[in-house]
């Protein structure tokens, strides 16, 4: 054992402080490169070397590793709050852009759902090329009625040269037969089939409060948005509804609904952006828990109180 600590201690000294590189060490020594790497480990390992890292991560550095680490999340991007909400808006949707720009080669099938912080996405995306040969797609109906009543989808076909697959129907339909016969055309057939073959989702979160969408475009009455509370929802995904603990709940509206199925959602890499609105926090930690939120785009301020709610709500349940 002396011998061993012995060698950690001056295969140590040799690369952290005479800076040899792993190979020398191990011409020097007689051993195999493979072989330091692992006494440089193992040194760390036993306390022998111990790194200290002087310099604080900026604090949107620290909350995104937070967050990507809880959520298990492929990516988690956090900018920094601005004191104008347009600038901060301004960054998150960038940075969106930015990631869409990144897929482009590596996807087939692009989808959007309604989303009032990505509504204008395509304005920020400066690809090298306009002609993608991708599938650009609705993943939900119009919300008729409201004053911007459709996705991105469009906006971002015409930047990109994509082929534009829309969904035109409304969001929700008066009773579930009235959905069947709008999803029995053969048009909306084909961009339902090209939306459930989506690749890359790019989605927004909603509430379960009268702050929801379909509140606001007149779709539901205040005594729905009730029951969907007393069921435990809490918020949404392309109007695909569950609770606090990212548990998927049937809604009574499940049935009117013209949307992306749930399992195509699953299969996709999905990004989602969330700015710093107090009705977003609760619904946007319970989408994180549902699992298949691959990339967060938000601010510093909002993502310090998911956390804070996280370890809030980890505290109770414990």
């Amino acid at each position: 054992m002396a011998d061993n600590s012995e060698l950690l201690t001056k295969v140590a000294y040799l690369y952290y402080k005479n800076d040899l590189t792993q190979q020398q060490i191990a011409n020097q020594i007689g051993l195999s490169r493979s072989k330091v790497v692992r006494l440089l480990q193992e040194a760390k390992r036993t306390g022998i070397v111990r790194i200290e890292i002087v310099k604080k991560l900026p604090l949107q550095e620290e909350v995104a590793f937070d967050l990507q680490r809880l959520f298990k999340l492929q990516r988690a991007i956090v900018v920094r709050t601005e004191e104008s909400q347009a600038y901060t808006l301004e960054s998150i949707r960038s940075a969106v852009a930015n990631l869409i720009i990144d897929e482009l080669q590596n996807v087939k099938n692009i989808g959007f759902g309604y989303s009032r912080t990505l509504g204008n996405i395509a304005d920020y995306i400066h690809a090298d090329s306009d002609s993608y040969d991708v599938a650009v797609c609705d993943l939900m109906g119009a919300m008729i009625g409201y004053s911007l009543p459709y996705g991105p989808a469009a906006d971002v076909a015409r930047r990109i040269g994509g082929t534009f697959y829309p969904i035109s129907a409304p969001i929700m339909a008066l009773e579930g037969s009235e959905a069947e016969v709008y999803l029995a055309d053969h048009n909306l057939k084909r961009s339902m089939q090209a939306a459930g073959e989506v690749q890359l989702a790019v989605v927004g979160i909603g509430d379960s409060s009268t702050q929801n969408i379909l509140y606001r475009s007149g779709y539901i009455t205040e005594e729905t948005v009730n029951n969907m509370r007393r069921q435990g929802i809490v918020g949404e995904i392309c109007m695909h509804f569950f609770n606090a603990n990212g548990m998927r709940v049937e809604s009574e509206i499940e049935s009117r609904i013209i949307s992306v199925p749930w399992n195509s959602l699953k299969r996709a890499k999905i990004i989602t952006a969330v700015f710093s609105e107090s009705h977003k926090v609760l619904p946007t930690l319970a989408a994180l828990k549902t699992g298949v939120i691959s990339v967060l785009v938000t601010d510093d301020r909002t993502a310090k109180k998911i956390l804070k709610l996280h370890r809030q709500t980890d505290l109770t349940d414990n």
